[in-house]
This record gives structure tokens, C-alpha cells and sequence, in this order.
């Protein structure tokens, strides 16, 4: 009898767990299926502050109420990870939507910045030293870990590109809270260093040049993100 009702059971769950494996006789990517929804107000607010008088006529504002973006971000950060990486590419995400929703970001604009930094290239070095995805300098990255109470074994900590992001994403917050929300200020003290662009606007001089990079990989990321209703461009 309890063979027979522990077959039964067995029977029951496995049915289960094949109807949460497939719908619509497709295998459901669990990856795309845990993620958490973009927070559309926090998305649609820092896409105004980067983008000020230009959001009207940007990419950017077909998406305001995209239930889907986080699923297409997901299948970017997929598509553009190496082959040695693309099985990390739910954490990478996953950790991508949580910081930014933490800290206020439109994750779409930490895609743009890793796409500047080192094109989703776990593996990139800069020229001082700047390692991973959002080219962070071991310094840099010793100081935030200790911030956040994450654990920090050295540089190696930077070649693990879910911790990289944490780091990039929670860096750059600290330079928005420093530099104040204006975009042209923090956006430029990620690559220049807060100092670096003090000295610029104390000469009445405006750092653009890394900014305006990042705002056109982030322009072209919209364009190229399907939006519900909305024909993009191709590749």
C-alpha cells in the first residue's frame, strides 16, 4: 500500500515539475523566469536625469512601461558574455537588476557602461590596472568591498563578474551621492576620477567625452532592445 501510494506521489510531483519545465510545449529558461521585474519608476526617472531636455526624443521613452525588460536585458548580457561565461549570465543579470534597484539605476544604463568599459569582457585589463566587466582598479575595489562587507581575496575578486558589478554599480553611486545627480558629473568621475572633474568645472570646462560614449552605447541599447508594440533596429 505504501509502495503504491509513494509511486503515486512520485508520479503527482513529477508531473509537476514537467509542467513547470515546459509551457506552451517550450523549455522554460529558469534563468529569465526568476528574474525580478525592473522597477519602471526607478528605471524611468534616471533615464530623465542622464538624459534632461533629450528623453522626449530618445529610445529610452518607448520603454517606460516595459513589463519584459528585464527578460531582454538578461538575453543581452547572454548574447554579449564570451561562450566561457554565458552560463553566469542569470547571476550577472540578477545582480545587475538588484544593485541598480538598490541604488537608483536604470540597468539598462549599467549595460551601457559595461558596454564602454570593456564590452563584456570579464577577462579586459586597462591600462592602470582596471579589471573585469566594469573596469574597476584593485584599489577601488578593496575600498567598496569593505563598504559593502563583501569579501575581497585580492584582484582575483574583480575577475568574478558578478562581484565586478556589485562593485562598478555600487562605485558609481557613491560618485552620484558625491557629485550630486548630475549626469555629466558623476557619469565622468567613474572614468576621470571625482577630483579630475572638479578641477574641469572649476575651469569652467565640461568633461563630455566619456559620458557621450556611455550615453550612445545606451541610446543604441535601446534602440536595439525589443520594446512590447515597438519596431527596433537590427543589430
Amino acid at each position: 500500500m505504501n509502495t503504491r501510494r509513494n509511486k503515486t506521489t512520485a508520479a503527482i510531483l513529477t508531473g509537476f515539475v514537467l509542467c513547470l519545465l515546459f509551457q506552451n510545449g517550450s523549455l522554460v529558461n529558469w534563468d529569465e523566469a526568476t528574474l525580478e521585474r525592473v522597477d519602471l519608476t526607478i528605471r524611468n526617472t534616471h533615464a530623465r536625469e542622464l538624459l534632461g531636455v533629450h528623453y522626449k526624443e530618445s529610445a529610452a521613452r518607448f520603454h517606460e512601461a516595459n513589463a519584459e525588460l528585464s527578460k531582454v536585458i538578461y538575453q543581452r548580457v547572454k548574447s554579449r558574455l564570451p561562450a566561457s561565461h554565458t552560463r553566469q549570465a542569470g547571476a550577472v543579470t540578477r545582480a545587475i537588476l538588484s544593485e541598480s534597484k538598490t541604488h537608483n539605476f536604470d540597468p539598462v544604463f549599467v549595460l551601457a557602461v559595461i558596454e564602454t568599459e570593456s564590452q563584456f569582457n570579464p577577462y579586459a585589463i586597462g591600462g592602470v590596472g582596471e579589471i573585469g566587466l566594469m573596469q574597476i582598479r584593485p584599489e577601488t575595489g578593496e575600498w567598496i568591498s569593505e563598504k559593502l562587507n563583501m569579501p575581497w581575496i585580492g584582484s582575483e575578486s574583480l575577475k568574478n563578474p558578478v562581484v565586478n558589478v556589485k562593485i562598478g554599480i555600487a562605485y558609481m553611486a557613491w560618485l552620484r551621492q558625491q557629485m550630486g545627480p548630475n549626469s555629466v558629473r558623476y557619469v565622468a568621475a567613474y572614468n576621470m576620477g571625482p577630483q579630475a572633474v572638479r578641477r574641469l568645472i572649476a575651469q569652467n570646462q565640461k568633461p563630455k567625452e566619456y559620458r557621450s560614449r556611455v550615453l550612445a552605447n545606451y541610446e543604441h541599447l535601446y534602440r536595439t532592445l525589443p520594446a512590447a508594440g515597438v519596431a527596433t533596429a537590427k543589430l
